[in-house]
């Protein structure tokens, strides 16, 4: 019975034994904090991937950018010429409207009959220095700002001519608005301080360098282009007139050490 028992005890320990080692090994899946650990770059290795990365990003769509603004700009060439062949067409309707726009403003009589004054005056070549008591109300300079296009150029204290942003804006400003239709206007001006004849020079100086810019260097008709100061005594502008002007807080210093351009598209070339 014992050797039984033994043989017994042997064979349920060499199936046991079997069973293990025949039974195949079942690797647990691992947890996804042990994946991410073992995936995950170096911080300092992903930021400079994601800086190469949006660099290169950049890049291309700089590049986008310039050949979509060659491809509007080559579009509204087409368009013009669409529209002057067929003004009727449905592509023509913005044109339009900012032509009827345009004929109606300047259809206005109380206001043309005093713009054109200047206009004149500019013609003639007498526009250089008026008096605004002579020419100008209050009222009807408000009634430029509120109507005409403008761009007010800002002067560091004695200087007079504009620096590169300053032409840059001016230049994108009137190309925006189509300023070598009509007739153009400068405003010079000064800050009080100082003695009235110097700041009615650096006002003069100011409005002229605006003008020289536009004609030699932009092109346009110097028959199209004039500027004008009011006097000492009322070209100043006030804080309010500042804060309607500019598109950035000025001093009421810094604003009168300025140019402010006008456009007026009523303007007809005799």
């Amino acid at each position: 019975m014992r050797v039984m028992e033994r043989w017994v005890i042997l064979g349920v320990v060499a199936s046991l034994v079997g069973g293990c080692a025949t039974t195949k090994t079942v690797t647990p899946p691992p947890d996804d904090d042990d994946v991410a650990a073992e995936d995950a770059t170096p911080p300092g290795m992903v930021r400079m991937v994601d800086y190469d990365q949006k660099a290169a990003e950049l890049l291309l769509a700089t590049s986008k950018l310039e050949d979509l603004q060659g491809d509007v700009d080559a579009m509204d060439r087409r368009l013009r010429t669409i529209c002057a062949d067929y003004p009727d067409h449905v592509v023509c309707d913005v044109h339009k409207q900012a032509a009827f726009a345009r004929e109606a403003f300047c259809s206005d009589d109380n206001f043309t009959s005093h713009v054109d004054e200047i206009v004149t005056a500019c013609q003639q070549g007498a526009c250089k220095e008026v008096d605004e008591a002579q020419l100008l109300s209050r009222t009807q300079y408000m009634t430029l700002l509120e109507r005409l296009p403008h761009k007010l150029l800002t002067f560091r204290s004695a200087d007079t001519r504009l620096d590169k942003t300053d032409q840059k804006e001016l230049q994108q400003f009137l190309e925006a608005i189509r300023g070598e239709e009509g007739y153009i206007i400068i405003v010079g001006r000064a800050s009080r301080e100082g003695p009235w004849r110097d700041n009615l020079r650096y006002a003069l100086d100011r409005a002229e360098n605006a003008r020289q810019y536009l004609v030699t260097s932009l092109g346009f008709d110097e028959n199209r282009v004039g500027y004008i100061t009011y006097g000492h005594e009322k070209m100043y502008l006030t804080p309010l007139d500042a804060e309607r002007l500019a598109t950035r807080k000025l001093t009421e210093r810094e604003a009168n050490r300025s140019a402010l351009v006008f456009t007026y598209p009523c303007f007809k070339k005799p």
